[in-house]
């Protein structure tokens, strides 16, 4: 979350609605001390309606957000077991921070390349 003041909000309004706007939160200070955030629309109605439910409600939508990602837990190490060549490779995030810095001196061109897998061997018998 970007943080700015007061002032810089005034001067600069619509840039900082179009930023809002495009998904970005927005801290705004005065003083060094918050004084509010500026959320994407759709951000603020699902806090709003959030802010509406009832307590239950609220329980078992966060149940089922620990549910799904205990799921993911379990798929993360599923794949692990089935795939585990790929463990000593970067992951998807790290891939794109390594893609972006192609350009800055001493970049590694084999830190982005897919493991080489062994080629199928023909068979040498008259078969």
């Amino acid at each position: 979350m970007r943080a700015i003041t007061a002032l810089h909000l005034r001067k600069k309004l619509g840039q900082v609605l179009d930023e809002a706007a495009a998904g970005e939160r927005i801290l705004i200070e005065r003083d060094h001390r918050p004084l509010a955030v500026l959320v994407p629309y759709e951000e603020g109605a699902r806090l709003e309606e959030s802010l509406r439910e009832s307590p239950k409600e609220r329980a078992r939508r966060t149940l089922e957000a620990l549910d799904a990602l205990e799921a993911l837990d379990r798929f993360r190490e599923r794949m692990a077991r089935e795939h585990p060549e790929t463990l000593d490779r970067p992951d998807a995030v790290e891939l794109l921070r390594l893609d972006r810095s192609r350009d800055e001196p001493g970049f590694d061109e084999e830190l982005i390349r897919p493991p080489k897998r062994a080629s199928p061997e023909k068979s040498t018998s008259g078969d």
